[in-house]
């Protein structure tokens, strides 16, 4: 930091008006505040640009004196925030992506760039954020994401990044030791509902049930369809019982639900195997939880067959 204040002009020819112009009409968001040691991150705005303005929908008079903490909702980053924080308690400068909001509650990624300003005593006494809105590149970057990882008919995982995840997982159950269970499934005779509707029908279902076992997983759990009618769900930390009740759930909800939306008159009914991490690879899990299922199909269909419940 010494070396970037060294290289820096002693005197500047340019009248301090004609600064503030050029930063008033700058098209980077600017702003400055003090420095608060007491409080690092709760330091006061005391000056913001037109892009600021522009882009916050704030007017000047409710953003002066406030702290930049007005710009943070929910889904700030806490981790950034912390950065933030800690790089004003030191007085550092930092380069961070973090979402603030605006005056009516919309997010945006925003580029921050925060640098400490020294005051004729060498000690920070302001610091300069220069902001740049992001969020058209995180848009596109989230589409490019979506289009990767996401099956387009069910909104699901598609089999690739739902195995790599699994892969994760298991690498993850290995380390900490703890429990992890998978879960099979399968549409019973889902050839037939294409023959008789048609496929328009079929992915009618296919949609319908894969907003059924969503409704019914936890947020830690990774769902994907990994075949034409073949689903995977892998359960962090919970037993291959607590996955068996979770199967049996999903299993009584497709039997009991209507189906007469989608075009199928007689119902749907599938078929789930279960089975649960032991030192197992990716490979070994979804043998298992195949075996599973193709034993539930052969035993009948419509049902939930665990994998030690297999005669070996």
């Amino acid at each position: 930091m010494n070396n970037m204040k060294s290289q820096m002009p002693e005197t500047l020819d340019l009248p301090q008006n004609i600064f503030k112009q050029a930063v008033d009409n700058a098209l980077d968001i600017i702003m400055i505040t003090e420095v608060n040691s007491d409080d690092p991150g709760n330091n006061r705005i005391i000056y913001v640009n037109e892009a600021f303005i522009q882009h916050f929908g704030y007017e000047r008079d409710e953003v002066i004196g406030k702290s930049p903490r007005m710009l943070q909702g929910e889904d700030t980053n806490e981790e950034t925030r912390f950065k933030i924080r800690e790089a004003l308690s030191n007085g550092w400068p930092i380069d961070a992506e973090i979402i603030n909001y605006d005056k009516q509650g919309k997010k945006y990624w925003i580029d921050l760039k925060m640098v400490p300003l020294y005051g004729d005593d060498d000690h920070v006494t302001h610091y300069l954020f220069i902001e740049r809105d992001l969020s058209e590149r995180k848009s596109k970057e989230q589409q490019l994401y979506e289009k990767a990882t996401i099956d387009d008919l069910t909104q699901l995982f598609n089999r690739h990044h739902t195995y790599q995840l699994a892969s994760q997982a298991i690498e993850k159950a290995q380390r900490y030791q703890t429990t992890l269970s998978a879960i099979m499934l399968d549409i019973d005779h889902f050839k037939e509902v294409n023959d008789t509707y048609g496929h328009p029908t079929g992915d009618k279902v296919l949609t319908k049930l894969s907003k059924l076992i969503k409704d019914q997983v936890r947020k830690a759990d990774i769902v994907g369809r990994v075949g034409g009618e073949e689903f995977f769900i892998l359960l962090p930390e919970v037993s291959v019982e607590e996955a068996y009740a979770m199967a049996e759930r999903i299993r009584s909800s497709v039997e009991r639900k209507s189906w007469r939306a989608t075009g199928v008159e007689n119902g749907i009914t599938i078929s789930l195997g279960v089975t649960e991490y032991h030192n197992d690879n990716l490979e070994s899990l979804i043998a298992k939880s195949d075996k599973s299922l193709y034993h539930a199909k052969e035993t009948g269909r419509n049902r939930v067959i665990k994998f030690n419940d297999i005669p070996q």
